[in-house]
């Protein structure tokens, strides 16, 4: 539904698309490389976490991170609903599980396994002050998604500075759902 004086599209409680927005970037590579030095935000994650003491993760299997991932955002957050910019954004294990599985199978974010997972630990402030940068409308024909949003939020971990960039999808219930993330160092 459109309404007058404003520029947005609301499409059934989803994320609004911004016209600014849509289709904005063709590739994740893209909006790092646009959006590094323009995100002012400086999140500070803790580096150590009791639940990554005593781990190696080199020696971990898939199943075993999954179940570390929810467990650290489970011990970190007492809800699953997440507002940024008035629009409600769910995380489930489902969406953890597809992270993982993303980072897990790409050699360039699993050498960055440590710091998702610490990120998972504050994933829901993040979320909360993150930047939408781009959005598109599903091209996939997967009958229950309407459009994919991305988000970024600059993070400090240690000593060093990330940029954090999360994808959003917005159901045809009208739910908005946390799926997949990627960092990079600034």
């Amino acid at each position: 539904m459109i309404r007058l004086n404003e520029k947005r599209v609301v499409t059934k409680g989803n994320i609004p698309i911004n016209d600014k927005l849509l289709n904005k970037y063709n590739s994740a590579e893209e909006m790092f490389e646009s959006e590094k030095y323009k995100n002012k935000h400086k999140f500070f994650i803790k580096s150590d976490i009791k639940e990554l003491n005593s781990i190696n993760l080199s020696n971990m299997k898939i199943k075993e991170v999954k179940d570390l991932a929810y467990r650290i955002f489970v011990n970190y957050h007492t809800n699953f609903k997440f507002v940024n910019d008035n629009n409600i954004i769910l995380v489930n294990r489902s969406g953890i599980n597809e992270s993982i599985q993303k980072i897990f199978h790409n050699r360039k974010q699993r050498d960055l396994l440590k710091e998702h997972l610490l990120v998972f630990s504050k994933l829901g402030k993040i979320i909360e002050s993150a930047t939408l940068i781009n959005q598109i409308y599903e091209t996939k024909n997967r009958m229950k998604y309407n459009s994919w949003n991305y988000y970024v939020e600059g993070l400090i971990i240690g000593n060093k500075e990330y940029i954090l960039e999360f994808e959003v999808v917005s159901l045809d219930s009208g739910e908005n759902h946390y799926r997949v993330q990627r960092l990079e160092l600034k």
